[in-house]
């Protein structure tokens, strides 16, 4: 009795998949004792419990005074200039590492030295209201070394003809 290629192929592979599924059953579960053990000896959490860390206590802290500044309504072609101050609350040097503005009209400047415990710096940011007629609404993003490594200040206001 002659059997074609085409009648064997199907017991071929699921005879396959078996032998294939019960090697990977053995190996995940020698694997997770191994991992298990791993994690105990090194007192790690398992795969699959959320572990929150504490706030580092010794880090950089950026509190601004004030994160929003209204400049009202000016003409096109003015430009306005604002300082955004802030306080480095935390235990280690605060350094900021860039700051960069929504828009090409904003133009930021900020402290580039390190700003120790309790010192104070500012981010300087400079709007040229030219071709800009509306309501405005600039986010400029300080990138830092602080718990909270992004901080958005913002400049708002109204530009008429």
């Amino acid at each position: 009795m002659k059997l074609s290629i085409m009648k064997w192929t199907p017991l071929f592979f699921a005879g396959t998949l078996l032998v294939v599924s019960c090697n990977m059953g053995k190996n995940q579960e020698q694997g997770a004792e191994a991992a298990d053990i791993s994690l105990e000896q090194q007192g790690e959490q398992p795969v699959g419990q959320t572990v929150i860390p504490e706030p580092d206590s010794a880090g950089a802290i950026l509190e601004v005074t004030e994160d929003s500044f209204d400049f009202g309504v000016i003409t096109e072609g003015k430009k306005v200039e604002h300082e955004f101050r802030f306080t480095n609350t935390g235990s280690s040097p605060l350094i900021i590492s860039n700051v960069q503005a929504s828009c090409g009209c904003t133009t930021p400047e900020y402290s580039k030295n390190p700003i120790a415990p309790g010192d104070e710096g500012l981010v300087k940011v400079v709007f040229n209201s030219a071709g800009q007629v509306g309501k405005q609404h600039k986010v400029i993003t300080v990138t830092s070394n602080a718990v909270s490594p992004n901080t958005l200040l913002h400049l708002r206001g109204e530009v008429k003809k």
